[in-house]
């Protein structure tokens, strides 16, 4: 690695983030001694920035004289600052997740709106070697497949993170040389923190077995990239010629991932960005010969095995499983509306099929609309003799979850629409039939041709 100077850092920014330096940048500057080094830098370069510091409130006054600290060092310099104060601890336990996590959501948050708001081209952070490494270890435990293993990026979008190709003992060498002052954050001596216990504790002892530890790893990570490169093409390809998405679903057919020899990293790649953990995935591979039914939740969607199917659908906290069609008609959970009118002499069927006839004086109001279940049977339009609507599902192939999103329009006791499929032969329109009720399902507009 090359010694960090002002010139190697613009080195960086030129030829491994790709950027024009002539941009606009916005620092995030914790106090210490890497993020210090940076703003060092970069003001020795004479870039144009501004800076953006976040106060956790994690400890107490420490975290307050850290903002102190910045203040007055960017009041000495003319440097523009802005501080935010988070209450770190009620945004963990508020979102059930871990404080680390908490603190990356909400400076990212604020990061991008200073970013919405200042004319800066960029965000700069001060992760270097080093933090690159850890990153892996912390992936490697966690499960992240090979995208989690093939180390930060130098450019992500907007963010830049040009002292990756720095270790952290070439950053100190650079602060103790120019006589930076930092703040020390003594919640990374730590070792409660995973990323803490890996920083001194594993890699330590892996530096002990190889004193070019960082630089193998560093040409590790960049083969793993190119891997991942090759990964994507893979995956990608699968999902242009297998993957369905439509209506909210992701469709994944069982057979054509069976057939695939790289499985297993296909369907982890199609699952993760959804929240499926590798432990989810290996327990969703062993079930794909098995029978239809079972589920996999991860926290914002479910994965369903249907007959020939994975089904992806997004998890809804609250389902409406039942409400009443009024006279006065209201806004209701599946977007129905109607209308009557006296019938045309020459009244034509819809071709639309969210769009529904029938003879409005055999309908008595308030209509029940609600989801299908065991032992529900209708008349089909153009048939005799009632049919279940299980076997009526099987005959139009829904699959689970078309059968669980289903909704049905019932008449006292009588289902009179499959919404979506088929109404009842028992109120269709008919040459005695004087008045029109129109069902209509959402935004649809092929509604009845008469003058």
């Amino acid at each position: 690695m090359k010694q960090l100077t002002p010139k190697s850092l613009k080195d960086s920014l030129i030829h491994n983030c790709g950027i024009d330096t002539q941009s606009s940048f916005l620092l995030t500057v914790s106090g210490g001694l890497d993020s210090m080094v940076m703003l060092h830098v970069f003001k020795e370069l004479g870039l144009k920035f501004e800076v953006a510091h976040c106060n956790f409130s994690l400890r107490g006054e420490e975290s307050d004289a850290d903002q102190d600290f910045l203040i007055d060092y960017c009041s000495k310099n003319k440097i523009t600052i802005f501080c935010k104060v988070f209450q770190t601890q009620e945004y963990a336990q508020e979102n059930k997740i871990s404080i680390e996590m908490a603190a990356r959501d909400l400076r990212y948050a604020w990061f991008k709106e200073l970013l919405e708001q200042r004319p800066h081209d960029y965000m700069v952070t001060a992760h270097h070697g080093d933090d690159a490494v850890e990153t892996f270890f912390l992936n490697l435990v966690r499960g992240t497949g090979i995208r989690g293993l093939s180390g930060m990026s130098y450019k992500n979008n907007t963010i830049l993170r040009p002292l990756l190709a720095f270790s952290r003992e070439q950053i100190e060498t650079y602060a103790k040389n120019e006589n930076i002052p930092s703040r020390h954050d003594s919640s990374n001596d730590e070792t409660i923190y995973t990323r803490n216990k890996i920083r001194h504790e594993v890699i330590p002892s892996l530096k002990q077995i190889n004193a070019s530890f960082l630089e193998t790893m560093t040409r590790n990570m960049n083969h793993l990239k190119e891997v991942e490169s090759v990964l994507d093409s893979e995956v990608q390809g699968f999902k242009d010629a297998a993957v369905v998405e439509e209506a909210g679903h992701v469709l994944i057919p069982i057979k054509r991932l069976l057939d695939h020899p790289q499985k297993a990293s296909i369907l982890f790649e199609i699952l993760h960005p959804y929240g499926f953990n590798s432990a989810v995935v290996d327990d969703v591979l062993l079930a794909l010969k098995a029978e239809s039914g079972k589920q996999f939740f991860s926290e914002t969607h479910r994965l369903l095995k249907d007959r020939h199917n994975l089904l992806l659908t997004e998890r809804k906290d609250e389902e409406v499983e039942h409400f009443w069609l009024e006279t006065l008609q209201e806004p209701n959970a599946a977007g129905l509306s109607y209308l009557s009118y006296e019938k045309p002499e020459d009244f034509k069927y819809s071709t639309d099929p969210y769009i529904a006839h029938f003879d409005a004086d055999l309908i008595d109001f308030p209509l029940l609309v609600r989801r299908w279940k065991q032992g529900d049977s209708f008349r089909p339009l153009g048939m005799r003799k009632f049919k279940k609507l299980s076997d009526f599902f099987i005959d139009e192939k829904y699959s689970i979850v078309d059968k669980e999103n289903a909704w049905i329009v019932i008449n006292g006791e009588d289902i009179i629409w499959i919404v979506g499929k088929r109404v009842d032969d028992r109120y269709k329109i008919t040459n005695r039939t004087k008045q029109v009720l129109e069902l209509k399902l959402g935004n649809s507009s092929g509604s009845a041709s008469f003058d």
